[in-house]
């Protein structure tokens, strides 16, 4: 069907007279829509598939009359905040370089239609035609977890404090281990892929896709060494993304930066080297550092993504037990605090014991 490729060109190129930020907002142009009735291939190419359990209730038609906004273009398409008319809105991704068949499409799109775990955006439909393929997920309102850290830094930018990232660590890990007990794996693990959820943990998007699409296409950054085929992620390689998450929760950095001039610098190496030279306090994000008795935490976070991206897959956690690290330093931190508040509150304070962060991993 050959209407929704030119839906999608002329949002296009509406998007670039307009200068292609991802703030504006585009319409889509209304107009009438005469769908060929004979036949049940033409009915079955205009097929939204909903997921059991979904509430939405809409057809090609809506999803073409609905208004518009770029929320972002990533590694696997581009991401549109569509408002229907009903005033349901939700996010549609436009997948791009898919290299899979019909049916293989959609026996990856019934695997990740059936994952329903807190931590996970859940699949709510798909669209597949020779031209375009679709997915429809929830929207989130506050964004990514990448736009919250490297956002522009002031009004109106939501602040990630440090138990806000706390949260945004375990929500994925959690996500995770779920993904690879059903036999799945992520194989894009990102933070412009984390939103919060209801109760402010992470929620990982885009699970399973990575098999799909084109082996050249990758989250740069993110990548573990041995991932040369985005095709045949392991559970290692996402424990490595996971890694690298955690650094750029703590550093506020981006897996990939300018260090002046042109010269772009790799996170992981650069806090492997700074943590070398012994300036462990240096690799903090300074937005972290108005936060009273967080440095033992923070350092036994460091040591989790430290170990989840060593560069033999082997020697990298399992996500079970990563899981209960991060968990872990949640439990301690909840302890500290309470033990604080009642430090505070006696008129005769009582020496407290603080657990010292662990310093080594066991593979």
């Amino acid at each position: 069907m050959h209407l929704l490729l030119l839906f999608l060109l002329n949002l296009q190129i509406l998007i670039q007279k307009k200068g292609g930020a991802d703030e504006q907002r585009v319409k889509y142009q209304k107009r009438e829509i005469s769908r060929k009735k004979e036949g049940s291939e033409s009915r079955d190419k205009d097929k939204i598939v909903f997921f059991e359990g979904c509430n939405l209730a809409f057809d090609l038609e809506d999803l073409l009359r609905a208004s518009a906004e770029v929320l972002g273009k990533g590694t696997f398409g581009t991401v549109y905040k569509a408002a229907l008319e009903d005033a349901t809105t939700v996010a549609v991704k436009r997948l791009k370089d898919v290299t899979v068949g019909k049916r293989e499409f959609e026996q990856q799109m019934e695997m990740v239609g059936r994952i329903r775990h807190n931590n996970v955006a859940s699949l709510r439909a798909y669209y597949y035609s020779k031209e375009e393929k679709l997915m429809v997920y929830d929207y989130y309102e506050q964004g990514s977890v990448s736009s919250m850290l490297h956002g522009k830094r002031g009004g109106g930018r939501i602040s990630l404090g440090w138990d806000n990232r706390l949260k945004i660590a375990i929500g994925v890990a959690r996500g995770m281990a779920h993904i690879h007990g059903g036999k799945l794996t992520h194989g894009n693990i990102k933070a412009s892929n984390i939103f919060l959820n209801s109760q402010g943990y992470g929620c990982l998007s885009d699970a399973g896709l990575a098999t799909l699409m084109n082996p050249a296409l990758r989250a740069t950054g993110y990548r573990a060494p041995e991932a040369t085929d985005t095709r045949k992620a392991m559970p290692a390689s996402d424990v490595y993304s996971f890694g690298v998450l955690l650094l750029e929760l703590l550093t506020g950095r981006s897996p990939l930066h300018a260090k002046g001039g042109e010269e772009v610098v790799h996170l992981v190496r650069w806090v492997n080297s700074v943590v070398r030279e012994e300036w462990t306090a240096e690799v903090f994000d300074v937005e972290l550092l108005r936060y009273p008795n967080i440095e033992e935490e923070m350092v036994e976070m460091l040591q989790i993504g430290m170990a989840c991206v060593v560069r033999i897959p082997d020697q990298r956690p399992k996500i079970g037990e990563v899981v209960r690290m991060v968990e872990e330093i949640r439990r301690v931190n909840a302890e500290n605090r309470s033990s604080t508040e009642s430090r505070s509150e006696s008129s005769t304070p009582t020496p407290h014991a603080v657990e010292t962060p662990s310093t080594s991993f066991a593979h």
